[in-house]
C-alpha cells in the first residue's frame, strides 16, 4: 500500500477554520493511500519532512508557505523521492497561487482526489540551504516576517497589507550588491527581491514571466522613492508591469551573489531569518509537485 504523510501546521492560517483532518483522510483514502498524520508549529517541519521521506510516497504540506518552504528544505535535503502536495493553510500562499491551485480549502483537500499531473519544481539554494521561491531583502518584505501569528490568524491577509503600508512610507534605504554571470550591480535600494515565482507578498502577478519550472531566478531590485513613485510602482505590481518601472531593475540568471551594507534580517519564504551574504543558485527540477490536471494551464 501507498503511505502519505500530511505534516499540518495548526497555527497556519485564519482562526476558526473547520478541522482539514477528516477529508484529508476521506480524499487520500480514496487513492489508496495509507495516512499519517503529523504536527509542527512550524519550527521542526523540515526535520519531519527528513523522517517521512524514509517511507512516504506522498507527502502533503498544509501550512503556510514558510511550512511548505522547511519541508522543501527538507526534502532536497535528503533527497527525497517522494512527490508533494499542497494544501494552502497559510495566509498568502504564493506558492500555491503561483501554481494556480485553488485557495479554498476544501476544494484544495478535495482536490487531492483528481487526477494529478507532476511538476518537477526548481528551488532556490543559498549558501548550504534551500528556500522553495523567495528570498527577499529590506523593511518592506520584513514587515510582513513581524506579523505575529496570532494577528494573522486573527485578521488574514489586511494584516499583511496594512504592515506593508506602513513600511512602504518609513523604509530605509541600503547598498545592494549583486553579482550575476550577466551584470554587475551596486546601488542603494529599499527592496530586493529573489525569486522563481509570479507572485510574491500576495502580488500574484509581480513576477508575471516567473514560473517554477523554467530554471530561472527572476530579481527585482528597488531604487528609493517618493510616495508618488511607491503609489506608481505599487499600481505596477498590480497590473504586472513592476519591471517597467524606471525605479525597478529587474534581472533574470541562474546563479548569484548577494550582499548589503546593513541589513541583519532577510524573509525567506515569508518568515524571518538572520541576514547574512549569500551566494544564491537555482537547483532545476528538484522537487516533484502534484498538480490537479483540472488546474494546470
Amino acid at each position: 500500500m501507498k503511505t502519505a504523510a500530511v505534516i499540518i501546521n495548526k497555527k497556519s492560517g485564519k482562526k476558526k477554520k473547520p478541522p482539514i483532518e477528516y477529508g484529508v483522510l476521506r480524499n487520500l483514502h480514496s487513492q489508496g493511500y495509507d495516512v499519517k498524520l503529523l504536527y509542527t508549529d512550524g519550527s521542526d517541519a523540515k526535520d519531519l519532512a527528513k523522517e517521512v521521506s524514509d517511507y512516504a510516497d506522498l507527502i502533503v504540506s498544509a501550512g503556510g508557505d514558510g511550512t511548505l518552504g522547511e519541508i522543501i528544505d527538507g526534502m532536497v535535503e535528503c533527497g527525497s523521492d517522494s512527490t508533494l502536495s499542497i494544501l494552502p493553510a497559510g495566509t498568502v500562499n504564493d506558492y500555491a497561487r503561483a501554481l494556480g491551485l485553488p485557495l479554498d480549502m476544501s476544494e484544495a483537500i478535495d482536490s487531492l482526489s483528481a487526477p494529478q499531473k507532476e511538476i518537477e519544481a526548481d528551488v532556490i539554494r543559498f549558501n548550504d540551504r534551500h528556500a522553495a521561491y523567495l528570498i527577499a531583502l529590506g523593511d518592506f518584505m520584513e514587515s510582513f516576517t513581524k506579523v505575529s501569528s496570532k494577528v494573522k490568524n486573527r485578521f488574514g491577509i489586511l494584516a499583511y497589507m496594512y504592515a506593508g503600508l506602513r513600511a512602504l512610507f518609513t523604509m530605509k534605504e541600503y547598498r545592494v550588491r549583486i553579482d550575476t554571470a550577466e551584470e554587475k550591480v551596486m546601488e542603494d535600494s529599499i527592496l530586493t527581491i529573489v525569486s522563481n515565482t509570479s507572485s510574491v507578498g500576495s502580488f500574484a502577478s509581480l513576477l508575471p514571466n516567473a514560473r517554477i519550472d523554467d530554471h530561472y531566478l527572476h530579481i527585482l531590485n528597488i531604487a528609493p522613492s517618493g510616495p508618488r513613485e511607491i503609489v506608481e510602482i505599487i499600481i505596477a505590481a498590480l497590473r504586472g508591469t513592476i519591471a517597467e518601472h524606471k525605479n525597478v531593475h529587474y534581472m533574470r540568471t541562474r546563479k548569484l551573489t548577494l550582499d548589503t551594507d546593513r541589513l541583519e534580517v532577510m524573509d525567506v519564504d515569508g518568515d524571518a531569518q538572520p541576514f547574512e551574504s549569500m551566494d544564491i543558485e537555482l537547483i532545476p527540477a528538484c522537487v516533484r509537485i502534484n498538480v490537479p490536471e483540472s488546474y494546470v494551464e
